[in-house]
C-alpha cells in the first residue's frame, strides 16, 4: 500500500510541463514565422529599392540611420517622395501601344513587299506611253483588261451603254466651250478631252451632290486649268423638266455608267479638285500640281485605273486581316468581364499596328517604283497613298486616346498578380 504523501504536487507538475510544451509549439511557430516575415520584408526592401536607389544607402545596416525603411516613421517622412515615384512609374510602364511580336513586324512588313510588287508587276502605268520622249514605259495588264470592258472591237459603246447615252443628256456633259455662248469669262484649258476632269459633276466622289445642282439648274460646275471655279449656265437646258428634276439622281448615275467606259473614261474619285493645286514646279517643264494631274488624266490615268490600283493596298487589307485572324488568341470564357474589354481593345490596336506596317511599306514600294519608272507621275498609287494617310491619321487618334481606363486594368491585374507572387 503507497504512502500517501502530505503535499502532492504531481498534478501541478504535470499541468506545468504541458503549458511549457505548448509555449514550446507557439515559439517554433512564431520563429518560423518571424523568419518568413524577415523574407517579405527584405523582398519589400528590394522592390522598394527599385522605386528609389536611395533606399540602399538607407538600409537598415546602415549606424546613421535610425529607424528602418518598413517602419512607420520612414513612410510618414519618405510618404509624398514614394508616392510621386510610384505615380512615375506607373505612367512610364503602361504600354501605350501594345508591342508586336518579330513575326508581326516581318509578316507585316513580306505583304507590303507582296502588294509593291504587285504594283511594279501588275498595275504599272494606265497605258504604253513614251516618257520624256525617250523611256518607253509599258501600261497595266489589268488597266488594259479593264479598259476593254464595255466596247467593241472598234472601241464604240456596247448597246446598252449606248442606250444610256442617248438617254441620259445632261447640262454638265457640255465638251466644248461653244457651249458658253453667253459667258463672257475666259475658261482656260477647257476642251473635249479636258471637260469630264474639270466638270466637277462628272466625279464619282463628290458629282452627285455637283451633278444634282447642275441638273436643276441647267448649268455646268467646273474649274478650268487655272484653278479658277466657273458656274454657267447652259441654255438648252434652262428649262428643266419634271421629270429630269425628280429623277436627278438616277440621270447622274446612268450618264457616269455611259461615260465609264468611253476612251477618256471619267477621272479618279475626287480627282478634279486637283486643279486648284497651283503650285509646284516639277520636271523640265515647270509644271504645276494641277498641270501633272491635267496631264496624268489625259494619259489615262481614270476611273479604271483607278480601280487597278486598288489592288495594291486591297491585297495590303485582305492578307493582313487573314494574318490576324489566323493568330488572334481565343479570349478564356472565365476571364474577368474588364479583363476581356482591354484584351479587345489591345488586339484591336494590335491590327491597326499591323496594317500601318504593311501600308508603310506598300506606299514605301511605290515610291521605289515612281523612281524605277524616272519619276513619271503616272506610276504614282493614288488608292495607296488614300490608305496609308487613312492608316496613319488612324493610328495618331489610337496614340492620343483616352487611356485612363486601360491604366485602371492594367494596373489592377499587375496589383492582382504581385499579391500572388507574395
Amino acid at each position: 500500500m503507497p504512502k500517501k504523501r502530505i503535499i502532492d504536487f504531481s498534478e501541478e507538475l504535470n499541468d506545468m510541463q504541458t503549458s511549457m510544451s505548448d509555449l514550446s509549439s507557439t515559439m517554433e511557430r512564431l520563429d518560423d514565422n518571424a523568419e518568413e516575415q524577415s523574407d517579405l520584408l527584405k523582398e519589400l526592401e528590394r522592390r522598394l529599392s527599385k522605386i528609389d536607389p536611395s533606399f540602399i544607402a538607407e538600409s537598415p545596416q546602415s549606424s546613421e540611420h535610425p529607424f528602418k525603411v518598413y517602419s512607420n516613421q520612414y513612410f510618414l517622412e519618405r510618404s509624398e517622395e514614394i508616392e510621386e515615384s510610384i505615380t512615375k512609374e506607373v505612367h512610364s510602364n503602361f504600354q501605350l501601344l501594345p508591342s508586336m511580336t518579330k513575326l508581326d513586324y516581318i509578316l507585316a512588313t513580306i505583304i507590303g513587299a507582296i502588294a509593291a510588287l504587285a504594283d511594279l508587276l501588275l498595275v504599272k502605268i494606265p497605258k504604253d506611253v513614251t516618257y520624256l520622249g525617250k523611256y518607253t514605259q509599258e501600261g497595266g495588264s489589268l488597266t488594259t483588261w479593264l479598259r476593254s470592258l464595255g466596247v467593241n472591237e472598234d472601241g464604240k459603246l456596247n448597246g446598252f451603254l449606248s442606250n444610256l447615252e442617248k438617254n441620259s443628256k445632261v447640262s454638265f456633259d457640255a465638251s466644248t466651250k461653244k457651249a458658253f455662248t453667253d459667258y463672257d469669262r475666259e475658261v482656260s484649258g477647257f476642251s473635249s478631252k479636258t471637260h469630264r476632269l474639270m466638270s466637277l459633276g462628272h466625279d464619282p466622289l463628290f458629282g452627285l451632290l455637283f451633278g444634282v445642282l447642275d441638273i436643276v439648274n441647267g448649268r455646268i460646275s467646273l474649274i478650268d486649268s487655272k484653278g479658277a471655279i466657273h458656274l454657267i449656265p447652259i441654255e438648252k437646258y434652262q428649262n428643266a423638266t419634271f421629270e429630269n428634276i425628280v429623277f436627278a439622281p438616277f440621270l447622274w448615275i446612268s450618264h457616269i455608267l455611259s461615260d465609264v467606259c468611253t476612251k477618256m473614261g471619267v477621272p479618279a474619285p475626287g480627282w478634279g479638285l486637283t486643279q486648284l493645286l497651283q503650285f509646284g514646279e516639277f520636271g523640265e517643264k515647270d509644271r504645276t500640281v494641277a498641270d501633272l494631274a491635267r496631264y496624268m488624266y489625259l494619259e489615262g490615268y481614270d476611273l479604271r485605273h483607278f480601280i487597278s490600283m486598288g489592288t495594291v493596298p486591297g491585297i495590303v487589307e485582305l492578307c493582313t486581316r487573314i494574318y490576324y485572324k489566323l493568330t488572334l488568341e481565343k479570349s478564356d470564357p472565365f476571364t474577368l468581364t474588364y479583363s476581356k474589354d482591354l484584351k479587345e481593345i489591345h488586339n484591336k490596336i494590335r491590327l491597326q499596328k499591323l496594317l500601318f506596317t504593311a501600308h508603310s511599306a506598300a506606299t514605301g514600294g511605290n515610291a521605289l517604283k515612281i523612281i524605277m519608272n524616272q519619276g513619271n507621275p503616272l506610276a504614282f498609287n493614288y488608292p495607296q497613298l488614300i490608305a496609308f494617310t487613312k492608316q496613319s491619321i488612324q493610328m495618331s487618334v489610337i496614340s492620343t486616346r483616352d487611356k485612363t481606363t486601360e491604366k485602371i486594368i492594367s494596373n489592377r491585374e499587375q496589383i492582382n498578380r504581385e499579391w500572388e507572387n507574395m
